[in-house]
């Protein structure tokens, strides 16, 4: 199932050409991106969608930066387009979310555990099923945890972030979520974040790839400490606290 790509025009005051970047859904959601995007110096249109379909859209020279969430895929695209540059942007961590009534009961630590849990007590589990950087990592936990999930309890959006959290919410189901997109829609949620200890599984690294040359100077700019100082600053707006680690930073 493929989810449906959503342009969001960004204008900033500037006197650069517009530089077309494709951002991965949750980054979109949370506000990260758009926040961003309004302190460069420039034009900026963003087209959300998940990893597999931005990198798509690069492939066919349809955004010119990519910002995605998923190594293997870089690498495939890297590996195929040799003229490309890929950087490390910021990270985030996933969250393991559910009803409260239902995470107040889970014993599990780490999410492979927590996963196995869900599936042994048929618990609903809403899924992106869309090839983005949360539905790999989410696939590579259920492989963890030895468990194909079940048909029955295992709903698939093939959608955003942010609407598969509404599904979520609206079915009394766990999911996997970034943590900006989720502390961004918290107001409008009952889920509750699963209590995990600290783990590999839930790092969430990002990367900004740079397709062709029209996109050089969005591309320069986030990996100035300009760039990273927008960053802290849009974690700052949006959520008081870093949520989005800018790469390198040892805050």
């Amino acid at each position: 199932m493929t989810a449906t790509v959503a342009v969001l025009a960004v204008v900033a005051c500037g006197s650069q050409d517009r530089v077309i970047v494709g951002a991965g859904t949750s980054i979109v959601d949370s506000g990260l991106i758009g926040t961003v995007a309004v302190d460069f110096p420039g034009d900026v249109s963003i087209v959300g969608g998940a990893t597999a379909e931005l990198l798509e859209l690069a492939a066919q020279d349809s955004v010119s930066v990519a910002v995605v969430h998923d190594e293997v895929q870089e690498l495939a695209y890297m590996a195929a387009h040799p003229d490309a540059e890929r950087r490390a942007v910021f990270a985030s961590t996933f969250l393991v979310v559910g009803p409260p009534e239902l995470v107040a009961t889970v014993t599990g630590s780490t999410p492979p555990d927590v996963f196995a849990e869900i599936a042994a007590n048929d618990w609903k589990f809403v899924t992106r099923d869309d090839n983005s950087g949360t539905h790999v990592r989410e696939m590579a936990i259920w492989e963890q945890a030895g468990i194909s999930p079940s048909a029955e309890s295992y709903v698939a959006t093939g959608q955003g972030m942010g609407f598969t959290l509404q599904v979520a919410d609206q079915r009394g189901a766990f999911t996997l979520v970034e943590a900006g997109a989720y502390l961004a829609a918290t107001d409008t949620l009952s889920l509750e974040p699963v209590p995990l200890a600290p783990s590999a599984d839930l790092l969430n690294p990002y990367s900004v790839i740079l397709v062709d040359e029209a996109g050089r100077p969005l591309f320069d700019w986030l990996m100035s400490p300009a760039g990273t100082a927008a960053v802290v600053a849009a974690n700052n707006d949006l959520f008081g606290q870093v949520v989005y680690r800018p790469a390198g930073s040892s805050d």
